[in-house]
C-alpha cells in the first residue's frame, strides 16, 4: 500500500512513536530505505509509555497482564528523547514536521515549543506544529514562539466534527499557520460503510455515536439525498466526496486518511482531484449542519474503550 500510495503521489506519511510503541516507525524505516528523498515524514512527540512521569492519557492491560500506562510528557528532555529516537527509528536525519501529540499541562507550553525551535535550528526537524491543542494553548505556542513559525495545528475534523470552526479555523487564518485533518471520514460512516442494507460492522467502531442506530439512519439519510447525487455528478465515491470538501478548506493543507486497502489508497488520492463548486461545497456543509446527533451510550462507551485497548493489544503484541 506504501508503494501504490507513494506512486499515486501520497507522499507525506503522518507518524508517531506512540504508534505501535516505536514499531509503526521502525516499520517506515526500513520500507522507506533508499527513497527517503521521496517522501515528507510528519511525526509527533511528547507521549511516552516507559515513563513514571507525566499525566496519564490512558491505559491498559496486554495479555501477559502487565499494566501500561500512556503519558503526556512535553518536557524539554522528553522531546529531545522523542525526536532522536524517531530519527533513528526512521533512518533519517531529519523529520519534515514535528508536532506536540497531546498538549501537556504540567509543562508550560512555552518550553515544549522552544524545545522544538532549537531542534530547527539544530537541523533535526525542518517545522513544527501541535495537535489537539484547544485555541487557548495554540495562542499559547504562538506567543512562546520566537525565531521559527507555528506551521500546523492537527485536529479531528469532517463534515460531522467541525467544532474548529468556531475558535481554530479564525486562528489559522489570523497567524498563517495550516490544518491537518485526522479522522475526515469519522471512521468510515461518511464513506458509507452503513448504507448497505446488510451491513455489519463488528469491530469498535460499532459503539461509535455516528454508528448507532437513529445517529447513522440520520447520516445515512444525509449520504443518500445529499452527497450520492454530488458524487454521481462528479463519477466519485461518497469518501473522495468528503474528503474533497475538507480539502477545499483553504485552511486545511492536507487530510490525514488511511486504508486498508490499495483499492483504498488509489481512491483517497483521487479525492485531491475532485472540484467541488461553491454550490456543491454549500450544500453539503448545510447538509450535516442539521443532524442532530446522540452521544454515544454508556454501554456503547465501555464496549469501544475494550476495543481499543484491544486493539492496541494486537498491534502491540500480536
Amino acid at each position: 500500500m506504501l508503494d501504490v500510495a507513494i506512486d499515486h503521489g501520497m507522499t507525506t506519511i503522518d507518524t508517531a512513536p506512540l504508534y505501535g510503541f516505536g514499531g509503526v516507525e521502525s516499520e517506515l524505516g526500513g520500507l522507506l530505505a533508499g527513497r527517503r528523498d521521496r517522501v515528507e515524514l510528519l511525526s509527533k512527540v511528547g507521549l511516552r509509555w516507559d515513563d513514571e512521569h507525566g499525566e496519564i492519557l490512558f491505559s491498559f492491560h496486554d495479555k501477559s497482564g502487565r499494566h501500561t500506562s500512556v503519558r503526556r510528557d512535553s518536557r524539554p528532555e522528553a522531546i529531545r528523547r522523542d525526536v532522536e529516537e524517531s530519527l533513528t527509528r526512521l533512518r533519517t536525519d531529519v523529520l519534515d514536521l514535528c508536532q506536540i501529540h497531546h498538549p501537556d499541562r504540567r509543562t508550560p507550553i512555552a518550553d515544549a515549543v522552544g524545545t522544538l525551535e532549537d531542534l530547527v535550528s539544530e537541523g533535526k526537524i525542518r517545522h513544527l506544529g501541535v495537535s489537539n491543542f484547544a485555541g487557548p494553548e495554540i495562542e499559547a505556542a504562538i506567543e512562546g514562539l520566537s525565531r521559527v513559525p507555528l506551521a500546523s495545528d492537527q485536529l479531528e475534523y469532517n463534515l460531522l466534527k467541525r467544532t474548529a470552526d468556531r475558535e481554530i479555523l479564525p486562528l489559522a487564518r489570523q497567524h498563517g499557520f495550516s490544518l491537518l485533518a485526522y479522522s475526515p471520514l469519522d471512521a468510515g460512516s461518511l464513506a458509507g460503510k452503513l448504507l448497505a442494507a446488510q451491513a455489519n460492522i463488528e469491530d469498535g467502531r460499532r459503539d461509535r455515536a455516528t454508528f448507532q442506530g437513529r445517529n447513522a439512519s440520520a447520516i445515512n439519510d444525509v449520504l443518500t439525498r445529499c452527497v450520492q447525487p454530488i458524487a454521481q455528478e462528479l463519477d466519485a465515491s461518497l469518501a473522495q466526496i468528503c474528503l474533497a470538501w475538507i480539502i477545499r478548506r483553504s485552511e486545511f493543507a492536507a487530510v490525514v486518511v488511511g486504508a486498508s486497502s490499495e483499492t483504498q489508497v488509489v481512491s483517497n488520492a483521487g479525492a485531491a482531484a475532485i472540484g467541488l463548486d461553491e454550490s456543491q461545497w454549500n450544500a453539503l456543509g448545510e447538509a450535516f449542519t442539521g443532524l442532530s446527533l446522540r452521544p454515544a451510550s454508556g454501554a456503547g462507551i465501555v464496549r469501544r474503550t475494550r476495543s481499543f485497548l484491544g486493539r492496541v493489544r494486537r498491534r502491540l503484541w500480536g
